[in-house]
């Protein structure tokens, strides 16, 4: 799993994920998303997961325990982009209304 940090012309934050989460990082990816909420403190955080190609109930327990933490910091977190297995993965674990995920796959939905 890679992590890179973007910062938009809105102010907002973008962290684009690549590759597997699992139980070997899913902890890195709530820490990274996590740094992202209290070190920048953006408007919105957004947590681009389209090239995500496997994620596990680990991965899934990470976003949602990021998300709480970045709310608890008054940043909103929400997933964008997932990719049809993360949306799948998302819904199947049913958090993908609280993640901010659309209910069918739109890769171009902007949650705010």
């Amino acid at each position: 799993m890679s992590v890179t940090t973007n910062v938009m012309m809105d102010g907002s934050t973008v962290l684009s994920v690549r590759g597997e989460i699992d139980h070997s990082n899913a902890t890195t990816l709530r820490q990274e998303i996590v740094s992202a909420a209290t070190q920048r403190r953006p408007g919105a955080l957004r947590v681009d997961l389209g090239l995500v190609t496997f994620m596990d109930s680990a991965a899934v327990g990470a976003l949602v325990a990021a998300q709480r933490e970045s709310g608890a910091e008054g940043v909103r977190m929400v997933v964008w982009r997932a990719s049809p297995f993360v949306h799948r993965q998302l819904r199947t674990a049913g958090v993908h209304e609280i993640l901010g995920t659309p209910a069918e796959q739109d890769t171009d939905h902007i949650p705010f």
